[in-house]
């Protein structure tokens, strides 16, 4: 925690970030195990990372993961698996995998355009949901701007839940940001240096600027 504020690092790849993000007070960090990500990391690697994080801070990146995937995941050691996919497809069970490995464990980040409703349906199979960056053509990671008022209206609707915000969240934005009330906020890109690898300044920025409002 930074100040009064959660954290989530995303797109972790390097054990020397591990110890940055941590020096700073990251509460989360995210370690993107599907393929098609930039900030991919081959399972042969992710044992040596993981031996970085601890246990309650590890959470598992994926897009359209089967059950049997998620829960090789959880079985690896990753505290949680946040999930990302279309909600118009069937390319992903989210309901067997919160059947399975319990709501608690998963986070939802379910790729939704605008103009098109939240789908009400996953609210009760998780108990912490990811809202994104909309994006045609990726899921999440895009470095741009989520939807601050339609996070604002979820989390009023659905304040028993957990809701984190995430989308090319940065120093010029992230006091911006504590306005949308999120119970976590998760930095990617906008702590980069290039895909994967993080800047000491941008986090010591961010840190500087929370912790200086937390004292205003």
């Amino acid at each position: 925690m930074i100040g009064s504020t959660k954290i989530k690092v995303c797109g972790i790849m390097h054990a020397a970030d591990v110890a940055s993000v941590n020096h700073f007070g990251a509460d989360y960090l995210g370690v993107n195990c599907w393929a098609g990500s930039p900030r991919f990391v081959h399972p042969a690697l992710r044992k040596n990372l993981l031996r970085e994080i601890k246990s309650e801070q590890r959470i598992a990146v994926t897009v359209n993961p089967t059950l049997s995937e998620t829960q090789q995941l959880i079985d690896e050691g990753f505290a949680a698996v946040q999930i990302h996919f279309d909600p118009s497809t069937k390319a992903c069970d989210v309901q067997a995998i919160s059947k399975k490995i319990g709501a608690e464990n998963i986070w939802l980040a379910p790729k939704v355009p605008h103009g098109i409703d939240w789908p009400e349906e996953i609210i009760s199979l998780a108990k912490t949901f990811l809202h994104d960056a909309h994006a045609a053509d990726a899921f999440g990671g895009t470095g741009k701007q989520s939807d601050w008022e339609r996070f604002k209206k979820l989390k009023n609707l659905h304040q028993n839940k957990i809701w984190v915000l995430a989308g090319g969240l940065g120093p010029k934005n992230i006091l911006e940001a504590l306005g949308s009330k999120a119970d976590i906020l998760d930095l990617n890109s906008g702590v980069e240096i290039s895909p994967g690898l993080k800047s000491a300044e941008k986090l010591a920025e961010i840190c500087s600027l929370l912790l200086n409002n937390k004292q205003s």
